[in-house]
């Protein structure tokens, strides 16, 4: 029958052939006070984990918003630029333009608001 070797450690020799003193194998001790330093860097690593998370999430639904915003903003320069060269009485286009430059400044003063969402 064949044993499997698990491992090897060398044998203190002692001249007069006692025993060697028991060793203890791979046992950590830490006092109470290592464990409660352990658990709070445990905890504190976690929450800060947990705070960019979120943080990470605010930003990338705030740029989302900007950019929405940023194509809002855009569509309304291009509908202006649209109505000034249209073939349409000059009343007609004064009002339109009234129109959309209002509606570009509550698109533009409401963005305190898009960004609650």
């Amino acid at each position: 029958m064949k044993r499997r070797i698990e491992s090897l450690q060398p044998f203190p020799f002692a001249s007069d052939f006692s025993a060697p003193a028991p060793q203890t194998r791979d046992t950590v001790q830490m006092s109470t006070e290592e464990l409660a330093l352990l658990l709070s860097d445990a905890q504190a690593s976690g929450a800060a984990i947990a705070r960019n998370d979120a943080l990470a999430a605010e930003a990338e639904r705030l740029a989302a918003t900007s950019a929405d915003l940023k194509a809002v903003l855009s569509s309304i320069v291009d509908l202006a630029a649209n109505l000034e060269t249209a073939a349409i009485d000059e009343a007609d286009r004064a009002d339109a333009l009234d129109h959309v430059r209002r509606l570009a400044a509550v698109v533009i003063e409401g963005q305190g608001d898009l960004f609650q969402e």
